[in-house]
């Protein structure tokens, strides 16, 4: 009998920097296990790299569920 293969698993740091005077935003994403990181201004870039290292997923919503941007 053989063991379980154990879950991958795969962290990130995510830092967004707001301007106060224009509202607009930059960030960058770090994948901790491989040091890799992209600096990014559209949230579509920081999505990209996400699933650059967690197969099988596309997006992070559905089309059906769209994320409640009131709630913090």
């Amino acid at each position: 009998m053989t063991a379980p293969e154990p879950p991958t698993i795969d962290s990130f740091i995510l830092r967004f920097v707001t301007d106060p005077e224009t509202q607009t935003f930059r960030g960058e994403i770090r994948h901790v296990q491989s040091g890799e990181e992209l600096s990014f201004t559209r949230w579509q870039d920081a999505e990209a790299f996400l699933f650059g290292f967690v197969p099988g997923q596309s997006s992070l919503t559905n089309d059906s569920e769209q994320p409640d941007k009131t709630s913090r």
